[in-house]
């Protein structure tokens, strides 16, 4: 099997990595390390949230080995290690249930015994979330079946202090026949526990000002690794850039109001339907 045909997404891997990399140069330490953090510590976890499957034996030379590769100055070299290994046999299960935990591990270990920099722990947790984001060009074997309702999440950024504005979409939104969960004034972790309890399709969020956008990619990033296809739009108030939340932020769409993100929610459930 050639590199080519190892079925990872090259495109979705490049434009992850060129947002994280925005990411680190765009937000203060802590708020890049807050992300880093939750990538490692979720990803260690994976074996755990698909207990339905036995997780691969990967030998621990390998793994240092792939360790090694995900804070390598060559961007690719990560992507090239695991496209390798697919093209010699490897399932992806052994990736997303050995390589991929195993490889957070490593990193978290390393971290913990201060033997890797900021920046080489930050890249190398953002390499990882790539690749997670990479191999969605592959059936998951956990994918569940898009559900055709119009069913969404909507919900404020963690810190945000009003919830007028995407309550009144949500009000909107039902009167059109949708079924909408709205959770305003929700903490990180407990709406990133409502997201692992519901697993929802599509996600509203609303932002209120630029001074979140550090909340608002915490919690995209924590949302892309437990539901990685879902469709993900942000309601921004006026005096935020859209261009740069589009820049900055792990989304599919930006909304300027009620009825286009209606009219465009719509236009993407036929599509994926």
């Amino acid at each position: 099997m050639k590199r080519e045909t190892a079925l990872l997404d090259r495109q979705m891997f490049d434009r992850t990595r060129s947002l994280f990399a925005t990411k680190r140069e765009a937000l203060p330490p802590e708020a890049v390390e807050a992300v880093a953090s939750d990538i490692v510590r979720r990803l260690v976890q994976l074996p755990q949230v698909a207990q339905v499957f036995d997780a691969p034996k990967i030998d621990e030379a390998e793994i240092s080995a792939f360790c090694d590769t995900l804070v390598h100055p060559d961007a690719d070299a990560a992507l090239h290690f695991i496209e390798d290994r697919r093209a010699a046999g490897i399932t992806r299960q052994d990736v997303y249930l050995g390589y991929i935990p195993g490889g957070a591990r490593c990193l978290g270990e390393r971290w913990d015994r201060d033997e890797l920099s900021f920046l080489q722990v930050t890249s190398g947790s953002g390499h990882l979330y790539a690749l997670m984001r990479a191999l969605r060009a592959e059936l998951p074997f956990v994918q569940r079946k898009f559900d055709r309702r119009r069913v969404a999440l909507f919900a404020t950024v963690p810190g945000e202090d009003h919830g007028i504005g995407i309550t009144v979409a949500a009000d909107i939104f039902r009167e059109a026949g949708w079924e909408i969960d709205l959770q305003t004034g929700t903490e990180h972790d407990d709406l990133v526990g409502h997201v692992e309890q519901t697993l929802p399709q599509i996600i509203g969020l609303s932002l209120s000002t630029d001074l979140r956008l550090d909340a608002l990619v915490r919690l995209v990033v924590a949302m892309r690794l437990i539901v990685p296809d879902a469709i993900i739009g942000v309601a921004p108030s006026a005096n935020v850039d859209a261009q740069r939340l589009h820049d900055l932020v792990d989304i599919d769409l930006v909304f300027t109001d009620a009825v286009s993100a209606h009219r465009e929610l719509d236009r993407l459930l036929r599509l994926r339907a």
